[in-house]
């Protein structure tokens, strides 16, 4: 497959503490797959022959090393090399300084715009808006009973049930209490402003972002997803035929590393 610049690029060590929720759907495989860089290869979905799991995060991040902001990541489990990742297809943030930094440090195709959650109790919703006036994605979600703390405990290792350990499986016990991590890939593009050249890219990699879940509670929960039509931001290119699994964390999270898997 040749190179491909994330959508955004086509058109045109922090700390964050919050409460991304997660929500993770499965649609055709064959449309994850065209997003997907050429090193990486889809997950099955052992109930759901010919379709892919698509995981949805969003984030209401209450401070960090940036001032407070939210963020809506569409992203892709996949492997490369046998490693699980999470592709960062689409992603969205409502800060210049979150859209800056991401972008810059890691390669993440941020793009900028209205995001909006809010909580009663047990009962959640948002939005993804651009521009503000035309809602492209939607959620709700409920809790339904607690699943685990982080830290993890030091000599054992609770087990996610199906479908929840698709896409994020735990660390085997260390002796030591030990966050939750995952790893988001990123492609980052940088063009070539050289009249003529080749190559229209002056820099082409594939990034990686070790997140840690350090301190705080996972819960499971019922939730509905929704995307609307946008030729600007094709969220409904990766239609939802299924809400999978979902669950809300509450607490700390790092973003612990930043590393180049491979030059494109």
């Amino acid at each position: 497959r040749p190179r491909r610049a994330p959508a955004s690029v086509r058109r045109a060590g922090s700390r964050r503490r919050g409460c991304p929720a997660t929500r993770r759907e499965r649609c055709a495989a064959r449309r994850p797959a065209e997003w997907l860089p050429a090193e990486a290869t889809l997950l099955d979905i052992p109930v759901a022959p010919g379709q892919s799991a698509v995981k949805m995060i969003w984030a209401n991040y209450r401070g960090g090393t940036l001032p407070p902001y939210k963020e809506v990541i569409q992203t892709i489990p996949c492997l490369v090399d046998g490693q699980l990742f999470l592709y960062v297809a689409q992603i969205w943030v409502d800060t210049d300084s979150a859209m800056a930094s991401g972008r810059e440090l890691g390669g993440f195709p941020k793009k900028f715009g209205d995001i909006g959650m809010d909580f009663l109790g047990h009962t959640w919703h948002g939005y993804l808006a651009r521009p503000s006036t035309n809602r492209i994605a939607s959620f709700s979600f409920e809790t339904t009973g607690k699943m685990l703390t982080v830290p993890l405990p030091a000599d054992r290792t609770p087990v996610f049930p199906f479908p929840y350990n698709l896409a994020l499986p735990l660390p085997q016990p260390s002796g030591e209490p030990q966050p939750v991590p995952y790893v988001t890939l990123q492609s980052r593009f940088i063009p070539n402003t050289t009249v003529g050249a080749e190559d229209p890219w002056s820099l082409a990699q594939l990034t990686a972002g070790l997140w840690t879940l350090q301190k705080g509670t996972i819960w499971a929960g019922d939730a509905t997803l929704a995307f609307h039509g946008s030729e600007q931001d094709p969220l409904a290119m990766l239609p939802v035929n299924a809400v999978l699994s979902a669950m809300l964390f509450q607490g700390d999270m790092y973003l612990t590393d930043l590393s180049v898997v491979t030059d494109l």
